[in-house]
């Protein structure tokens, strides 16, 4: 008896390899989330190896997935995507690495609410355009990029605060330094967006 897949079930293997990149993408955020509400350091690096390894796994399985199947137009944008998206979530990651190093470097230092709630928007992007990508939506990835801007507000409002005072507190030199890393995290989000639009624009 065959054994070998069709394309529809080789199409679910990368899904399901994006899907655990998305789910690691998703921890790592949920953890700095945690770490700053408690003002205590976190180590990601394990995670971050992780969405490295997955990251290129999706790649040589999509190109895999291209050279035997040979898919063309919606088709082919889509798979397209799925590499484009698994880059996105490593970088995502790398981000929250990053946040968690930022953290590391001031244990117990108090940073402003408003930042966890930054941190928290963040997060909801990246699952709302994953969604929108699985669900094959365009309604939800266009919300995506609207959160951007609200985002990129906060971050601009902080650097603006920074930039005004000849002596900057440690707490609000931190926040600007994480606010900057997760203005990162939401430009990848929106590019995953981007991506889900692209991907299903009318031919």
């Amino acid at each position: 008896m065959s054994t070998t897949l069709s394309a529809e079930e080789d199409l679910r293997h990368i899904e399901t390899s994006l899907d655990k990149l998305f789910r690691v993408a998703m921890e790592s955020l949920e953890a700095v989330e945690n770490a700053l509400r408690e003002a205590k350091p976190l180590d990601l690096s394990a995670n971050t190896a992780l969405a490295e390894h997955l990251k290129d796994t999706i790649y040589t399985e999509a190109l895999f997935f291209i050279a035997k199947w040979q898919p063309l137009g919606h088709e082919l944008l889509y798979v397209e995507a799925l590499i484009k998206v698994s880059y996105d979530l490593f970088r995502i990651t790398r981000y929250a690495n990053e946040i968690a190093l930022t953290i590391s470097l001031a244990p117990g230092t108090r940073i402003d609410s408003q930042v966890v709630e930054v941190a928290r928007t963040a997060r909801e992007m990246v699952e709302r355009a994953f969604r929108a990508l699985l669900e094959k939506k365009r309604d939800i990835a266009k919300n995506v990029e609207e959160l951007d801007a609200v985002i990129d507000r906060a971050y601009r409002a902080a650097l603006q605060g920074v930039a005004s005072k000849e002596q900057v507190p440690r707490e609000e030199a931190l926040a600007c330094i994480i606010l900057r890393q997760l203005e990162r995290v939401a430009d990848h989000a929106t590019y995953i967006a981007r991506e889900v639009l692209r991907a299903l624009a009318p031919s």
